[in-house]
């Protein structure tokens, strides 16, 4: 349970990095709606990778606002993050028909169970705000047809774990994501993600980048998901796994 609950922090940490918009101003944007489709590969141990690998992750960006979605364990699981700028929303949907009813589960940093669940994936958390970003242009290489080239995000707190990611300066979303909220001012739009999590390399890189019209009704919870609080869902997952002791029985 705690490699997959640190694959799950792990692609929730580069996931949270694409959602979360913030307006990019060093360049005009030139990406104002429409998907990037991003392809997940798990190296380094068999029975985990099976979990999520080579799961498709969507990106759908519409002015400010942004949303993505992943289906995992062969279509047995799904989860969504929703930033509607517009009316201030940030939500994670999940779906697991065998487990859990499908629930939207508003996104609070200060929640207890956030806290915990960071705690328990050990140090393999989004970054802190001590971090520094390192570029290494000379490290190039094509992604999704856009020239890309290497960076390398410390983690803070002292810790020797980085987060590599692979910019292009060619794709301006008008959500450029929580990109400068979380790395801060950084050259670049990510298209790929590598992180090394409990002996595994686990990459996130884009495959295809399409421009379209999306759907109004792209950024809102369907009425038929139940809303509730980090904490409450918490609680809940607790009576379900049979701890409640106070921990999130990982």
């Amino acid at each position: 349970m705690k490699q997959t609950m640190n694959i799950l922090l792990a692609l929730i940490m580069c996931l949270g990095i694409l959602t979360s918009a913030t307006a990019q101003k060093k360049k005009a944007a030139n990406f104002d709606e429409g998907i990037i489709k991003y392809k997940i590969e798990i190296e380094g141990m068999p029975e985990a990778a099976q979990f999520a690998n080579s799961s498709i992750i969507n990106l759908y960006l519409k002015g400010k606002d942004s949303k993505m979605d992943i289906s995992i364990m062969g279509g047995m699981a799904s989860f969504q993050l929703i930033n509607n700028m517009t009316e201030n929303l940030f939500t994670m949907l999940m779906d697991v028909p065998s487990f859990y009813e499908k629930t939207a589960v508003s996104i609070d940093e200060d929640s207890n169970f956030l806290k915990e669940l960071k705690e328990a994936g050990g140090r393999n958390q989004a970054p802190t705000k001590d971090m520094e970003v390192k570029y290494f242009k000379n490290k190039k290489q094509k992604i999704a047809k856009y020239p890309c080239y290497k960076a390398e995000v410390g983690m803070g707190d002292g810790s020797s774990d980085k987060l590599t990611v692979y910019l292009t300066e060619k794709l301006r979303p008008t959500a450029l994501s929580q990109v400068e909220k979380a790395l801060g001012t950084v050259e670049g739009f990510p298209l790929g993600f590598e992180m090394k999590v409990e002996g595994m390399l686990i990459k996130i890189t884009a495959i295809d980048v399409i421009k379209e019209n999306l759907e109004a009704d792209a950024f809102v919870v369907p009425e038929s998901y139940s809303q509730k609080t980090m904490d409450e869902f918490k609680e809940e997952i607790e009576q379900k796994m049979g701890t409640g002791s106070g921990g999130i029985g990982l």
